[in-house]
């Protein structure tokens, strides 16, 4: 810049110059433009020297700035980065965020369905100290109003609750509280509790294992029967000072269901009611009948071999007192049906086969005599059993119309003990029948065969055409 200001005085200088020349000399133009010349110079050296002072504070001053841009280009740099950086952090604190809300809200549900079947899980005795924390944990849960703190709160108690209950179980514990004694009465007494094995006392009567499967009536039930006497001594004692040896049962309460279950025969009809009665009347009646019976129709012997036809040669010889000698040797109705075609012998054809036929119907009844007892006690015991059944299943309803289903064990047991008579009716029925079958058989056996020695004894006979 300052450059071409002094082109232009030294131009400016020539035009000044030549238009002078009319008024100066050359000479004096000389001297002055060297004059103009020189100062121009120094005026430039000092334009120069200025610049060159000027430069280097600029100089110092670019590169301060430079130094400087720098500095904020890394100072935007580190910041971009830091910003970068804060970013992946608040993406990973996010993503921790939602991964501790979805563990919280699984743990919570865990909890929820935990405390819900705490109450289920131990047993009957215990729930009677354990009700309360539980029922409230429980309550807290389904409150919507409730936060997340009052319902954690509530579950960890729950949770100390059952860590200390196993503590306690481990290594044996005593609870007060109540039971269903005998006769199912409500009696107060003390529980030995100790691993899966729980124990009842009340100091009387009502000693045994502690029942825990009976939750749904409110106590655990007492049971002693088919438990020795020894160990109900030692439950006893177990129960009274809260220390000393215990039973084990290693089927885990299994023994005792089958005890319980388990009867005697006398027991077992008893169930069945007054229709057990008649019905085992008419079956020991029917048997023995069938036995007797047996017997008899087996008692009834066929004409030995060769002796109706001894009887026919006696008769075509016209010996007959021969003849009936021979038929009075054999027993029974073939003696009979044999005695009566002798004696009419001498009748025409229709009236000896109209007395044999009457002694063969004479002998039918005899045979068959009491079989329709065995046969009716066949059909009717079954009806009697149904009887029994509905008879029974109307007691049944009638109980739980007065006390409920709360009980489905009292319930099935109803069931059961009406489907006794049924049971015994069938048992009474299928041997009956069988019997009343092989007697029939054997009985028209025996008529078969005497009807056969009459249609062999007339036509033996010479004179009958």
């Amino acid at each position: 810049m300052k450059t071409l200001k002094i082109t232009s005085i030294a131009i400016a200088a020539l035009i000044a110059a030549g238009t002078a020349n009319a008024q100066k000399t050359f000479a004096q133009v000389t001297a002055e433009a060297k004059a103009e010349l020189k100062a121009a110079e120094q005026e430039l050296a000092d334009l120069r020297n200025q610049i060159a002072n000027e430069k280097i504070p600029l100089s110092n001053e670019l590169t301060t700035l430079e130094s400087k841009v720098l500095e904020f280009r890394k100072e935007r740099d580190e910041m971009k980065s830091s910003r970068d950086s804060s970013d992946l952090r608040l993406e990973d604190l996010r993503k921790k965020v939602k991964l501790r809300s979805d563990e919280n809200i699984y743990l919570r549900n865990t909890m929820a369905a935990y405390v819900k079947q705490f109450s289920t899980r131990i047993h009957a005795a215990e729930l009677q100290d354990y009700k309360e924390i539980a029922d409230t944990a429980e309550h807290l849960a389904e409150n919507e109003t409730a936060t997340d703190s009052e319902k954690f709160t509530a579950q960890l108690e729950v949770l100390k609750a059952s860590l200390k209950r196993v503590k306690n179980i481990m290594g044996g514990t005593t609870i007060k509280g109540d039971a269903l004694g005998k006769n199912g009465l409500q009696v107060s007494g003390t529980f030995v509790l100790a691993g899966p094995f729980a124990y009842f006392g009340d100091g009387g009567e009502n000693i045994g294992f502690a029942e825990g499967d009976h939750t749904n009536i409110g106590y655990p039930l007492v049971v002693n029967r088919g438990v020795p006497p020894e160990v109900l001594a030692t439950i006893g004692n177990l129960t009274a000072t809260g220390t000393g040896a215990h039973p084990v049962d290693p089927t885990e309460g299994d023994a005792i269901k089958i005890a319980l279950v388990s009867e005697t025969l006398i027991e077992h009809i008893k169930k069945g009611g007054v229709v057990m009665f008649p019905l085992l009347g008419m079956f020991f009646v029917a048997i023995l009948l069938s036995i007797l019976k047996f017997f008899e129709i087996k008692s009834v012997k066929s004409p030995k071999a060769g002796t109706l036809q001894r009887i026919l040669d006696s008769l075509n010889s016209g010996n007959k007192q021969q003849a009936l000698e021979a038929a009075n040797s054999v027993d029974g109705p073939f003696g009979d049906l044999l005695v009566a075609g002798v004696e009419h012998a001498d009748e025409d054809k229709e009236v000896l086969e109209e007395v044999l036929y009457e002694r063969l119907l004479a002998a039918q009844p005899k045979l068959e005599r009491f079989i329709a007892f065995i046969a009716l006690t066949a059909a009717a015991s079954p009806l009697l059993g149904l009887l029994g059944t509905v008879t029974g299943m109307i007691d049944t309803f009638k109980a739980i119309t007065v006390f409920g289903t709360g009980d489905p064990a009292t319930l099935s047991d109803g069931i059961s003990v009406a489907l006794i008579t049924t049971e015994y009716g069938l048992i009474v029925a299928i041997p009956c029948l069988l019997c009343q079958a092989l007697l029939t058989r054997i009985a028209k056996g025996k008529l078969g065969e005497m009807e056969q020695a009459s249609v062999a004894f007339v036509n033996g006979l010479n004179n009958k055409k």
